[in-house]
């Protein structure tokens, strides 16, 4: 039972990375603009997509692939903020539906360019196998673990030593006084969207080894990111770590106890117990008048 138990833990911690960079994105954009950019999803699709060709046409390298990948989703963020987000940016309402449409015209926009089939990318570290006593691993799924730690730690340390990060901060904290002291919140917003993006990049680059590529594997993630936002506290950065890696190992471990089918059940089943006790989440900050 241990044994089985560790290796949910591994596999959870593993998924629940994945549910982290999309969290993490999905965090930086509502902190900073409000908005929860549903469109996010179809971002870290269209991140393996790119990897996936990247791969294949372009480099032969996994590592160079993960940083085109990265850097195209940034340049696609980029415009998407300027083209849609900013022109909508006094009518919050309509932000969220344009993301809502923006979900449509990405996924056609990528079967346009790839077909609707699946597509696998067979890379060296998927195929390499880690054992720990009787249990098996892939290398790729220590690949995601310590690419995403990693990630987190420097984006940590890039939003409270860089002035960059603290005039992210201060945006988020109250846009109006960030403009007073001189801050440009226009470059901020953009600043912010294509990091969100590129961390949607990643997130869909380090999974694609593991499971195939298609036109819907951001669905699940960005559920999954949403609830772990919930979970840890709107706009709360640590919020977005541990709801994402609970609920990863969650509904892993859960595996051992019910049938597959219903590990949703116990995430969601948890998430409504947490916000009973706790409407505002882990880490979230209790407003005046929340019960």
């Amino acid at each position: 039972m241990l044994t089985a138990l560790f290796e949910q833990v591994v596999n959870g911690t593993m998924i629940g990375s994945i549910y982290v960079l999309v969290a993490l994105g999905m965090v930086l954009i509502f902190g900073v603009m409000q908005v929860l950019n549903f469109a996010h999803g179809v971002l870290f699709m269209a991140g393996g997509y790119v990897c996936h060709f990247a791969f294949f046409k372009l480099t032969g390298s996994y590592p160079a692939s993960i940083a085109l990948s990265m850097v195209a989703l940034a340049a696609l963020g980029l415009v998407l903020e300027q083209a849609v987000f900013r022109p909508l940016r006094d009518n919050i309402q309509m932000q969220m539906v344009a993301s809502l449409g923006l979900i449509l015209v990405i996924q056609n926009g990528v079967i346009a360019l790839w077909g609707p089939h699946a597509l696998q990318m067979r890379v060296p570290t998927a195929e390499t196998i880690v054992r720990l006593g009787s249990l098996s691993f892939t290398v790729q799924h220590f690949v995601v673990i310590g690419t995403v730690a990693a990630t987190v730690i420097l984006l940590q340390l890039f939003l409270t030593r860089s002035r960059l990060g603290t005039a992210i901060r201060a945006t988020s904290q109250n846009a109006d006084a960030a403009r007073v002291v001189g801050i440009d919140t226009s470059r901020i917003f953009l600043l912010t969207f294509v990091i969100a993006s590129a961390l949607a990049a990643l997130g869909g680059a380090l999974l694609g080894p593991l499971f195939l590529i298609f036109p819907q594997m951001g669905d699940l993630p960005l559920l999954k990111a949403l609830t772990a936002i919930v979970l840890g506290g709107m706009g709360s950065v640590p919020g977005a770590v541990v709801g994402g890696l609970a609920i990863g190992i969650i509904e892993s471990v859960s595996t051992l106890f019910i049938p597959t089918d219903f590990r949703d059940t116990v995430v969601f089943g948890l998430l409504i117990l947490v916000l009973l006790v706790r409407p505002w989440g882990l880490f979230g900050v209790r407003v005046r008048g929340e019960a």
